[in-house]
């Protein structure tokens, strides 16, 4: 049998396993745009805390791991404006208080923006890098993330296990 699943690299793969927690945030903020008022200020706050404590401090170390090794320069350029627009719609989305719903746009807008930068790293950023970096810079990248693995802490099983929508549409059943 042909498998076609190729294994990160293992200096890729600390970085790899981060993106999880985003991708749970991207659940929770497109199951935000489906769910009642109530529902989604339960899952925006998910997501604040989820950004706060964990995804704001990977993005960083990524930034400081990957920036001085991606050469190409548009690679570099998405790098760093997926991470951008990351930061500022987590940014928007802290600066509402936790009682103020904020809407369906920008939970939309919050869960594209993380399931589009996890995806473009793992499917155009992280091959590019396997492909093209020499051996001694992937050794080098590999002792930089297993530091950082070291300290990681990954909340993806709170995240898992959070909210069940009270009515997966928002709006009232009818009778």
């Amino acid at each position: 049998m042909n498998n076609i699943t190729k294994k990160r690299h293992p200096g890729l793969q600390p970085l790899s396993r981060d993106h999880g927690v985003g991708l749970l945030c991207a659940q929770h903020g497109h199951k935000a745009v489906r769910a009642s008022e109530h529902d989604r200020l339960r899952l925006a706050e998910q997501i604040r805390t989820a950004s706060r404590d964990v995804i704001l401090s990977y993005l960083e170390d990524e930034q400081r791991v990957l920036s001085p090794v991606i050469e190409d320069e548009v690679l570099r350029t998405e790098f760093h404006q997926h991470h951008s627009r990351v930061r500022k719609l987590i940014n928007e989305l802290d600066l509402l208080e936790p009682a103020v719903d904020p809407g369906l746009g920008l939970m939309a807008r919050v869960a594209d923006s993380l399931d589009a930068y996890v995806r473009w790293e793992e499917n155009f950023l992280f091959p590019a890098l396997e492909a093209t970096l020499n051996v001694s810079d992937l050794n080098e990248l590999s002792g930089l993330t297993a530091t950082i693995e070291a300290g990681r802490s990954r909340p993806t099983q709170l995240l898992h296990s959070s909210i069940a929508l009270e009515m997966p549409s928002g709006l009232p059943e009818k009778l």
